[in-house]
């Protein structure tokens, strides 16, 4: 006999776990099974002797229950769901399969209540309804169509795209800040050192010795005791300051108005900030039409998924005037927008292919965002190498400057 530890769903929908001895794991599930429990996860390493991997890996998976589901987790999710049905599998298979697989407990937890709603009689887009760390609007409305139209793999396949185009752009503007990151780190850290620590020892010896202190180090202590008096409340300002906009812009519709249309203005920013918002807007109103939602739902969601508000107001606008009877490129002719997206949507409903023009579209700023984005780092690089060097240059001077003062009596 083979000592198991199993994870289950009762049949109203409670987690059960524990421990059981059978022959091999297939029996277990069957043993399983007969007492009414959904199987989420079962392994070996029980009551027959755990070794000390095993029961790592349980605790290592039962951990996993607190963390949130990462977007690699739901792109891994929506992956092997495409492949699964691609393959023959049922919607319950396969969702038992990615249970079964995944080394998260709160994803494999999650799949299971979606599982246990199918079977009791809801449809696919209904029973993950419930489940909104998993499935945002975006998702629910494309597994709606997907079910709707029989194209549930194609769903899944576009979904994993769309999360991986969005954790793509934001790593590349992550990664355009990194090598700058760490240069003004480095640079902070000589220039307090020198600051600090080396030319006020030079200060006090010139001083014990009636000689002046040369301009530039007087300079510099000048600003170090400035810092010293008022750097605290500086830094406090700039806490508040990068802790409240952004709360302030999630709590207050109409601040995150403002602070959004503020940051389309601000120089290299806004023109990086353009172009990553088109090019997620149109790749979905592209994505969302051909899985066979209406304009008007996908001009919706579009709204809701966009996270500048400026965008996102100008899409639930062009919502409304859809809903009036303008045609798509009508409503798209908005100041916010670039012109570009209604010349595009007007060439796409003449040709009767919105969809594939607007996803063409959301490639073509893909491309643009990629672009601004290696510019951002090419102008941010060289600008702080100017700057900081500037400044440890003329720290290093006051250092020697008092060097040779010492040494000459000049």
């Amino acid at each position: 006999m083979t000592g198991f530890t199993y994870l289950c769903l009762t049949a109203g929908g409670a987690e059960a776990h524990g421990q059981m001895d059978a022959p091999d794991e297939a029996a277990a599930r069957r043993q399983l099974r007969e007492r009414g429990l959904k199987v989420l996860r079962i392994a070996e390493g029980a009551s027959s002797g755990v070794g000390v991997m095993a029961a790592l890996r349980a605790f290592a998976y039962g951990f996993s229950r607190f963390r949130s589901i990462s977007d690699g987790d739901r792109v891994l999710f929506f992956q092997q769901m495409q492949l699964m049905l691609k393959s023959g599998h049922t919607v319950l298979e396969a969702l038992a399969a990615a249970a079964r697989l995944t080394s998260k407990a709160r994803l494999a937890d999650s799949l299971g209540r979606v599982a246990v709603g199918i079977q009791r009689g809801s449809s696919l887009a209904a029973a993950c309804s419930g489940e909104k760390e998993l499935f945002n609007r975006l998702a629910l409305k494309l597994i709606e169509a997907g079910e709707a139209s029989g194209e549930l793999g194609a769903v899944f396949e576009r979904l994993a795209a769309l999360i991986e185009r969005r954790a793509e752009v934001r790593r590349q503007l992550a990664t355009a800040m990194v090598y700058p990151g760490f240069v003004m780190l480095a640079a902070i850290g000589v220039i307090s050192f020198m600051v600090v620590t080396v030319i006020p020892r030079f200060a006090v010896f010139l001083n014990g010795r009636g000689k002046a202190v040369p301009w530039a180090a007087q300079t510099m202590l000048d600003i170090a005791d400035w810092l010293s008096r008022w750097g605290g409340s500086i830094g406090l300002g700039i806490v508040v300051v990068a802790v409240g906009i952004p709360l302030l812009r999630r709590v207050v519709p109409s601040a995150r108005r403002v602070i959004d249309r503020a940051a389309l203005y601000v120089p290299v920013l806004g023109g990086t900030l353009i172009p990553a918002a088109m090019a997620q807007a149109t790749w979905i109103f592209g994505v969302l039409v051909r899985s066979r939602l209406t304009v008007l739902e996908s001009l919706r969601i579009c709204a809701q998924v966009i996270g500048n508000a400026t965008f996102s107001g100008a899409f639930a606008a062009a919502a409304d005037d859809v809903l009036g009877g303008k045609s798509l490129a009508i409503a798209l002719d908005r100041p916010a927008l670039p012109r570009l997206v209604q010349h595009m949507a007007a060439v796409g409903e003449r040709s009767g292919q919105v969809d594939t023009v607007m996803e063409s579209l959301g490639v073509h700023y893909q491309k643009v965002l990629d672009a601004r984005v290696k510019l951002l780092a090419s102008m941010i690089e060289p600008a702080l190498t100017v700057l900081i060097g500037g400044v440890v240059g003329f720290v290093y001077y006051a250092f020697f400057q008092a060097m040779l003062t010492i040494s000459t009596g000049a």
